[in-house]
């Protein structure tokens, strides 16, 4: 029974030490569109917004859409870095369907 009871200690110990990295290992992309585009946007399927694997994987128009906004979409310019929205364009272009 002691032997148990370490046994599950251990294990759960291990769970509270590996889900910080595993929640770490989410890029800053993924990160910002769960935060601030996912409310309108879905990866496989139409929301407000068209879904990500339906949108251009073109750098120049995504960058372009993101800064300055497109129809009911707002602009972020002013909201996010030029660091976020490359790091946005990375993460909708690496969940775009081929």
């Amino acid at each position: 029974m002691k032997k148990t009871m370490q046994i599950i200690l251990a294990a759960s110990l291990l769970g509270l030490i590996t889900s910080p990295a595993m929640a770490d290992d989410m890029s800053d992309g993924a990160k910002l569109f769960k935060k601030k585009c996912k409310m309108c946007h879905a990866i496989s399927k139409k929301k407000v917004g068209p879904a990500v694997v339906n949108m251009s994987a073109d750098v120049d128009i995504l960058t372009e859409t993101i800064t300055n906004g497109r129809k009911r979409m707002p602009k972020f310019g002013r909201k996010f870095s030029a660091e976020e929205i490359e790091s946005l364009v990375a993460f909708i272009q690496s969940n775009h369907a081929e």
